[in-house]
């Protein structure tokens, strides 16, 4: 593996692990009775792109990313952690957990935008990075009124 397929893949895989951290606060956001739905399928998109990462960082390395499984199921704990801690019930928690979700989302479209100029070595799922960048746009406008809907209700 050359040095920039190295790059990408060390920088993907970075992603990957925050991701992972993510899913498991989208699933404890979505499922809070509070968003009446607005985002239950942030999960399972979330889930995809995972999927398209990790493949493109196995292309790179040539070999099977599996300790991706290990930092999901940390990632799990984490998620058990903060629902006993009821990290998205409350009127700040809530306005700090939307907000925790809103960075990993840009700073998972910094990444997409990095593919779409070719920066990161995505190859042939290059031109899907477009789409996924428009998908965590419009993820980040939904979490963003959920945010300000949240930050009223704490703040007024």
């Amino acid at each position: 593996m050359d040095m920039a397929s190295q790059t990408s893949a060390l920088y993907m895989r970075t992603h990957l692990i925050g991701a992972s951290g993510g899913l498991q606060l989208a699933r404890l956001v979505a499922g809070d009775p509070w968003t009446a739905g607005a985002i239950d399928h942030l999960p399972a998109e979330l889930e995809e792109e995972m999927a398209f990462v990790r493949e493109r960082v196995e292309e790179l390395s040539g070999h099977r990313e599996s300790w991706l499984g290990a930092v999901v199921g940390l990632g799990s704990g984490v998620r058990g952690v903060a629902g006993v801690l009821r990290v998205t019930r409350g009127r700040f928690r809530r306005v700090a957990a939307l907000e925790a979700m809103r960075s990993l989302l840009l700073a998972k479209k910094a990444m997409w935008e990095l593919g779409m100029e070719g920066r990161v070595d995505f190859g042939p799922g290059t031109a899907r990075c477009a789409e996924l960048n428009d998908q965590a746009a419009r993820q980040a406008t939904e979490l963003q009124a959920l945010h300000q809907r949240a930050a009223d209700e704490a703040f007024s």
